[in-house]
């Protein structure tokens, strides 16, 4: 699923793809996975809205979580990912990456 999505959208994986983070993030700040989401063409969301397509949740997630849930019981296509599912999605794109199966030269991370 994950090579049929990148060749989907010619290596722009995340451009219709609309992040919300909620909870204590372990592995990074919560700044440092916006900036990884923004440089590969995504969108960060502070809170749920109809267009949010992933929940990434850390450690005691707050009310978003709530809203998520309700948001997929009303029928919207939205994934509530863990925090190890967002780095291991992460690190499947990284690996394509290295592959050179997919180009991508934006990402800048903050210090």
């Amino acid at each position: 699923m994950f090579n049929r999505l990148v060749q989907k959208r010619g290596g722009k994986l995340l451009e219709n793809e609309y992040f919300v983070f909620t909870g204590t993030l372990t592995t990074m700040t919560r700044k440092q996975a916006q900036a990884i989401i923004s440089g590969l063409e995504g969108h960060n969301q502070s809170s749920v809205t109809k267009k949010t397509t992933r929940l990434v949740t850390g450690y005691s997630p707050s009310r978003k979580l709530t809203e998520a849930e309700q948001a997929i019981e009303l029928g919207q296509p939205l994934i509530i990912m863990s925090e190890k599912e967002f780095v291991d999605f992460l690190a499947q794109f990284f690996q394509l990456l290295s592959k050179g199966s997919v180009s991508y030269t934006h990402l800048t991370l903050p210090t």
